[in-house]
């Protein structure tokens, strides 16, 4: 899986998926946070939540796509619930534990959230930069998600902040949108 390098295509992608990601202006700038080497497998995660959605979209949006101690941190909102849970906090595979339905128990929500958890299993083993196969590490760090290639080129540097290298190689920017203007 190739990493993601050019604004231009993320544009593309969040103006192709606009219904997931209605923040605009500094919200959207605090909600969303895309990383060069995982932005690939999230729009394909996109791709098979729009897909499960079909012509009804029940109201889904990301609220938070960000990382957090080398993981991603995924939220979203959407009408109907998913009644599963998962066999562990940070699990190496996803195990669907069906709860009973209640009421407004959602099928569809319950395939979202479980493509969802398993994307989330995925990008563990993606380096934010490149997307090649990595390791969730802090030895001379942050917690971030490198592979050996980035752990060596930008680690003996140092890493004290979120404005350090590894952070502004990884991320992936919108650029400049209308909305954005004026704040």
């Amino acid at each position: 899986m190739n990493a993601w390098n050019d604004p231009a295509e993320l544009r593309a992608f969040l103006a192709r998926f606009d219904h997931m990601f209605p923040l605009q202006g500094v919200q959207r700038r605090r909600a969303y946070l895309f990383f060069k080497g995982w932005t690939p497998a999230f729009a394909g995660l996109c791709e098979r939540i729009d897909t499960l959605l079909g012509t009804d979209k029940r109201s889904f949006e990301w609220t938070h796509v960000r990382e957090k101690f080398g993981a991603p941190s995924l939220a979203y909102r959407m009408e109907g619930q998913a009644r599963f849970a998962v066999n562990s906090h940070r699990p190496a595979e996803v195990t669907r534990v069906p709860c009973e339905p209640i009421e407004n128990f959602d099928p569809v929500a319950v395939a979202i959230q479980e493509q969802i958890l398993q994307a989330e299993v995925e990008l563990r083993t993606l380096c934010i930069i490149c997307g090649g196969r990595s390791t969730i590490t802090n030895a001379q760090g942050p917690w971030v998600s490198l592979c050996a290639k980035h752990q060596a080129a930008v680690f003996p540097h140092g890493l004290n902040d979120r404005a350090g290298p590894v952070w502004m190689a990884a991320e992936l920017e919108e650029g400049t949108r209308p909305d954005d203007q004026g704040e």
